[in-house]
């Protein structure tokens, strides 16, 4: 399935504006020159770049009679939109659990559920969504200081 770009251009512009407007309010940082809202900004201004860019190809396709909407094979099979109910499925169990069962087991449990669903093969995708799931951990809590939720594996943090 795919939209004209110009659609999904509109999209990413609309979103850009909500969350750039959602970052009004984060804290200054003390000691520092910038804040908490700079770096959501930044891909603020990314998105909305990306969307304008998708608009006017969507402008060149709609000029070239091209549709809407056009529903490639993947559409049409079980197995497209299984990916992308996985997918969202993820973020949403994401959002209910991570603060409860903590950052990496649920990072991990998404990377690994994608991964099977995509690769099928469990040892190879086990092993990629853990370093994975590290390797984002350690840049967001480690390098960015992003309080990441511990979940159940409080007790085990020193």
């Amino acid at each position: 399935m795919r939209f004209n770009d110009a659609i999904i251009g509109g999209i990413l512009i609309a979103f850009a504006l909500v969350a750039g407007y959602a970052t009004r309010d984060f804290p200054q940082i003390p000691g520092q020159s910038y804040g908490a809202a700079l770096f959501p900004r930044l891909l603020c201004g990314g998105f909305a770049i990306c969307g304008l860019l998708l608009i006017l190809s969507g402008r060149r396709q709609r000029a070239a009679r091209g549709p809407w909407l056009d529903l490639d094979d993947w559409a049409r099979t079980l197995s497209g939109p299984l990916t992308l109910a996985i997918t969202v499925g993820g973020v949403v169990f994401y959002i209910l659990v991570s603060e409860w069962l903590g950052f990496i087991p649920t990072a991990f449990l998404m990377s690994a559920a994608l991964l099977l669903r995509l690769r099928g093969r469990w040892v190879s995708s086990l092993a990629i969504a853990a370093i994975v799931t590290l390797a984002i951990h350690q840049i967001f809590y480690g390098l960015l200081l992003v309080p990441l939720p511990w979940g159940v594996l409080e007790p085990l943090v020193f």
